[in-house]
This record gives structure tokens, C-alpha cells and sequence, in this order.
């Protein structure tokens, strides 16, 4: 991965003791992601641009449009037209089985960084093909206060734009499987369910971290997933934690230092 394709320097100014001073600023890459399924239904996703086919396999698997990476014939990446990082990058994916028409429809939309269920028409088609999360494994609290520090050891870009959002999936033991950044929490999440499918590894025994905030569509996400356990850094919205209670998701926050469980908590050791 070249530094150039995740950020970008550029010459700022510092307000210091009434006087101005440059000084380079590192800035978190930009750039739109066109996916192409089977040459006509399109999705438009502003990402930051590595691990891109992972992003292509998770966005796929999370909206519902395929169950796993076998059901991918082809899928082929090709950067911008001037090889810039922020150019269009062009995803042609061709599927073993088209979606139905209503599914056609939906994707030509665009989604944002910061949105997850843009362009989505009715509330329905938040949680496509989602069951309740069977895993009954269990976990430790003092495993999972280590979370934070374990995604924080990772966050490179983070420390050098201060702009990317992280996603991290866990073993029991709380060891780092696998890791993702990106201007959008969605799309970390993402882009860390698709490296999974795309190597055949198992979700239902996992914990997924994520450095933003738990909101309603990166629970349904981690359902989708069959992931049991969530843990995010900052305290979650209300209907994060509705549907985490319906699809049988543990939810915890680390915000501020707290060990608040907002879900399913017999999974915890100690309950």
C-alpha cells in the first residue's frame, strides 16, 4: 500500500501568539467508488481507497445482495483514469445470480462516508436476509477492555490525519484477526466482512470493534455477519441498541473508560 493512495500532504497554516505559520497537514484521501453489478445497477461510495475489493465483498454481503464470496464470478477493480488516488475507481462485479428487480433498483444510489442506509427507500430494506445471531459463545470483561488499546495499536492513518475511522475483528482471546481503516465507520466495518469472506473466515465465534459510534445500520451489519459480540468506542444510539436486543447482538461501550452493556448480556462471563 502506497502512502499516497490514503492521504494526501498539503501546506496549512497554524495560528500561533497572533502570527500565522505553515506547516503540512496530512489529510485523509477521498475518492469514489463506482460498483457496476452485472452492467447496469450501480452504487456510488465515497471511501478511502485501499482494500477496495474487500469494501466491494462487504458492501455486497451487508446490503443483502449476496450471502457469500462464492456467489461472486468476477469482480474487477481498475483504478482512476489518471492513476490519481481520488480519481473514480471502477468496480465491475458479475454475480452467479442477478438480484431481483427491486434489488436493481435500489442500488443506483449514492452512499455517503458518513451514511450507511443512503438511498435506501423504505425502512424495510435496512435489515435484508438478517436472522437473529445464533453464536452462543462467551466472553470476558477483562478481554474486552482490551479492545480499545488492540484497535489503537492499528490506527496508523488515524494517528497521522486524525480522520479515519478503524474496525477491527477479534478472536476470543482478544488476538487481532482482522483490520480495516477508512474515512467512514461503515465502510471499515465493511471492508473487514468482506477480507473475512473473502478468506473463508468464521464470523460467529468473533468480536468486532469499532472505533465510531454503534448506530442502527453497523448493528445490522454485525447481525448480517452473524457477529455476537459488538464493542464500540463511543456510547450508541437508541435504536442501535433496540436492534441489538432484536438480532441477539451483544453491544458494549468503552466510552470514557465505562463497561456498559446495552444487550444480551449473558454472553459476558460473570452474568
Amino acid at each position: 500500500m502506497a502512502e499516497n493512495e490514503t492521504y494526501k500532504t498539503i501546506r496549512s497554516f497554524t495560528f500561533k501568539e497572533g502570527s500565522l505559520f505553515p506547516e503540512p497537514t496530512d489529510l485523509l484521501v477521498e475518492a469514489p467508488l463506482e460498483i457496476t453489478i452485472d452492467r447496469g445497477k450501480q452504487v456510488l461510495i465515497m471511501c478511502t481507497p485501499v482494500l477496495v475489493r474487500e469494501l466491494v465483498y462487504g458492501f455486497l454481503f451487508t446490503d443483502g445482495i449476496i450471502n457469500d464470496s462464492s456467489q461472486v464470478l468476477a469482480c474487477h477493480i481498475h483504478p482512476g483514469e489518471n492513476g490519481h488516488p481520488d480519481d473514480v475507481i471502477q468496480a465491475h462485479v458479475t454475480l452467479a445470480n442477478s438480484p431481483p428487480c427491486a434489488e436493481q433498483d435500489a442500488m443506483k444510489r449514492v452512499s455517503f462516508s458518513s451514511c450507511g442506509v443512503c438511498g435506501k427507500q423504505n425502512y424495510s430494506e435496512l435489515n435484508p436476509r438478517i436472522s437473529r445471531v445464533r453464536s452462543r459463545v462467551r466472553f470476558s470483561m477483562a478481554m474486552i477492555n482490551t479492545c480499545s488499546r488492540r484497535l489503537e495499536e492499528h490506527q496508523k492513518l488515524y494517528w497521522r490525519t486524525g480522520g479515519a475511522h478503524a474496525a477491527m475483528l477479534l478472536d476470543r482471546k482478544a488476538a487481532p484477526v482482522l483490520f480495516s481503516e477508512d474515512m467512514g465507520r461503515h465502510n471499515a466495518l465493511d471492508k473487514v466482512i468482506g477480507a473475512a469472506l473473502l478468506q473463508h473466515i468464521p464470523m460467529d465465534d468473533k468480536i468486532l470493534v469499532s472505533s465510531g459510534r454503534a448506530s442502527l445500520e453497523m448493528i445490522l451489519k454485525t447481525a448480517r455477519a452473524g457477529i455476537p459480540l459488538f464493542v464500540a468506542m463511543s456510547r450508541p444510539t437508541s435504536k442501535a441498541v433496540e436492534a441489538a436486543k432484536v438480532y441477539n447482538v451483544t453491544l458494549v461501550d468503552l466510552a470514557k473508560g465505562s463497561n456498559r452493556i446495552h444487550s444480551h448480556a449473558r454472553r459476558i462471563e460473570g452474568f
